[in-house]
């Protein structure tokens, strides 16, 4: 099978993460998609998260319906911190008989440099997602060529322009407005429910 990894913060799970994991299954063929809610981001180690456990059931409850899309709780199991060049080894050792692609967006790629390890990283199968478009002679698309030389198997994607972002769904919660249409119901209902974001 081809089974896709997507970690993230996920603090909350909105329909522009569920449009990226849907285009990634379409555009690559994918099996299926691993969704990894990260307990501790090595990006976000200070800031304020979350608990971890709440985020988990935010993601199974967006993702209950799509039988493609499965909740790994490897990063968020503990509080420790886990980076993406373990999680990459880990699932490619443990699912060796499957081909194992790592989704990620265009911020994130594009400062790659500074993760740990980000050489290993380079070295596995990765799907990127451009933000706004596929310029010719755009910073990405000379990047991801620039990586290519070394590593063929870097795929670059368009996504659908939807401006949806986690801080968004926290500010409006904040503020008590509606999330429909940004959040699953579900989702919507755990954030009001639990008074998250307030």
């Amino acid at each position: 099978m081809r089974i896709g990894l997507y970690g993230g913060t996920f603090d909350p799970i909105h329909l522009g993460h569920l449009i990226v994991i849907e285009n990634a299954i379409n555009e690559m063929k994918l099996d299926r998609v691993i969704i990894l809610p990260s307990s501790n981001p090595p990006h976000k180690k200070h800031k304020d998260k979350t608990k971890a456990d709440i985020r988990v059931e935010m993601v199974a409850e967006a993702i209950k319906d799509n039988p493609k899309i499965i909740l790994s709780t490897f990063e968020s199991s503990n509080n420790i911190v886990r980076y993406t060049h373990d999680t990459l080894e880990y699932f490619t050792k443990n699912l060796e008989a499957h081909e194992i692609f790592y989704i990620m967006g265009e911020d994130s790629f594009m400062t790659i440099d500074s993760w740990r390890n980000y050489k290993k990283i380079l070295g596995f199968n990765i799907i990127v997602f451009a933000r706004e478009g596929i310029e010719k002679d755009s910073p990405l698309v000379k990047k991801v060529e620039k990586v290519r030389k070394d590593n063929p198997n870097i795929y670059l994607i368009d996504i659908l322009n939807i401006n949806i972002s986690s801080t968004l769904i926290r500010s409006l919660a904040k503020e008590d407005k509606s999330l429909k249409y940004l959040v699953k119901d579900e989702v919507e209902y755990i954030i009001k429910n639990r008074n998250l974001y307030e």
